[in-house]
């Protein structure tokens, strides 16, 4: 079921307006062959008419009552004229009934010559002379015809029975388009229920927060707008808004420090103010030279190095690094070579980047398989070493120490849980123009529900 629930409604209306066609003409076939059956019906009820009355003419004949009103002769034209306008009833179809065709051309025929071997023989008996004339030429004659209309009707009642067998195949088709149909408009339903169910939940979720005064709360928010718009079949416009927000709040966070350091010292009449200490953590004074690497140029030299169908950069973005070219380069190499090595049914490895106020994350990702829980456990750790572990990770995580950056490796699941591939995250530090100081501490003022919500954020 979450399988189904989890389809695109793109596939979906596919799948219901296949449901739907197959239906529909099914439902057509079906209507044309209907059509041809109700001829084919009246054809047979026509020559088995017709034949009646060319067989009341012969059994007058042979009982030789020849006052009998079946051997006029204008009885007899009827008869003809009966088949003529059958004939004409069956022009617009002939192709279906094949051979039946041909053998009522040779019906007509035969009993016109029938009715005229009739004339013969009854003309003189209506005189009285030749009372006696022998019967049997027209015996032979009328056997021949039954012939021809046996086989007339066995060619119908073939024809028949074939676009039966069509009109069963076309209405097992449209029970399989209708039951498609039907399913397919259920899933929608119970996407768009489940997606009703989800928005309650998150406009409960929301107000909650609203009560709780935690509705500036970033990280809360971010996670709160992001399930808000993955629920809304909207995945890069949640993460457009995840990088976005996050850069935003580190501006801000940067400002509010700032400002802070300038009113250090003042003192509120009303209230006394609460020193709270705060340590830039990501930003660390060295002696060592600045360095300004270039993460794009470096991604370039990788591309040309591995195979066009190995390596993907999906909208990554330039930015200095505080990282040596070579090291950065021989890093990622690394990373790739390592993630190559596992790749199954010819998967690329996306290389996507995050840009923050001092930083910047890169992360590589190969879709179709996992890291060992020995290989999460030695990334996880700092100088601890693990037994069974490949020398090309262990050489990688020497080459991100050596670079002074931090990495992490992990199996990326989707939101149902289901692991979707591997990825190795580096987090590397930005080239800045000027050196910025150490262990800054500042002072707030205010009350302390106030302090703590501004730390939280």
């Amino acid at each position: 079921m979450k399988n189904l629930l989890s389809l695109s409604p793109s596939k979906i209306f596919i799948v219901c307006g296949l449901g739907l066609a197959m239906t529909l003409g099914s439902f057509w076939h079906h209507q044309v062959n209907q059509t041809q059956l109700d001829r084919m019906s009246v054809l047979n009820q026509g020559v088995g008419t017709c034949f009646n009355r060319i067989s009341q003419t012969f059994t007058a004949m042979m009982i030789r009552d020849i006052q009998s009103p079946y051997l006029h002769q204008g009885f007899m034209a009827l008869s003809d004229e009966c088949l003529n306008e059958t004939i004409k009833g069956i022009n617009p179809f002939r192709q279906n009934v094949g051979k039946g065709y041909e053998t009522l051309n040779k019906l007509i025929s035969d009993v016109h010559w029938f009715h005229e071997s009739v004339v013969k023989i009854h003309t003189p008996m209506v005189a009285g002379l030749k009372l006696d004339a022998p019967l049997a030429p027209l015996s032979e004659k009328y056997g021949k015809m039954e012939t021809f209309k046996t086989g007339l009707v066995d060619a119908i009642e073939d024809n028949s029975a074939k676009l039966r067998q069509i009109q069963t195949s076309d209405e097992l088709l449209m029970g399989a388009g209708l039951i498609i149909f039907v399913l397919a408009l259920s899933v929608l339903s119970l996407q768009e229920f489940n997606r009703m169910q989800l928005s309650r939940e998150i406009e409960k979720q929301a107000l909650n927060l609203l009560k709780s005064g935690q509705a500036n709360v970033g990280a809360i928010v971010d996670q709160l707008v992001d399930r808000a718009l993955t629920t809304q079949h909207m995945p890069v416009t949640a993460q457009i808004f995840k990088d976005y927000h996050g850069d935003v709040l580190e501006r801000m966070a940067v400002r509010i420090q700032e400002e802070s350091n300038d009113t250090t010292g003042s003192e509120n009449k009303n209230e006394r103010p609460y020193e709270v200490p705060r340590t830039d953590t990501s930003v660390v004074e060295s002696s060592a030279p600045e360095h300004k690497s270039s993460l794009k140029e470096v991604l370039v030299s990788l591309e040309s190095m591995h195979s066009k169908q190995v390596l993907q950069l999906s909208d990554v973005r330039d930015v200095q690094l505080n990282v040596e070219l070579e090291s950065l380069e021989q890093m990622l190499n690394a990373a790739v070579s390592k993630l190559a090595s596992r790749r199954t049914e010819n998967k690329k490895i996306l290389v996507t980047n995050q840009i923050h106020t001092d930083r910047t994350i890169v992360s590589l990702f190969l879709a179709g398989n996992t890291f060992t829980a020995s290989e999460l456990e030695f990334g996880g750790v700092d100088d601890k070493a693990i037994e069974g572990i490949d020398t090309n990770l262990v050489i990688l995580k020497e080459m991100v120490l050596s670079a002074g950056a931090s990495w992490h490796l992990e199996n990326k699941t989707d939101r149902q849980g289901k692991i979707t591939g591997m990825n190795i995250r580096f987090v590397l530090n930005r080239a800045t123009r000027e050196s910025r100081t150490k262990n800054l501490v500042s002072v707030m003022k205010g009350k302390k529900k106030d302090l703590t919500r501004e730390m939280m954020n």
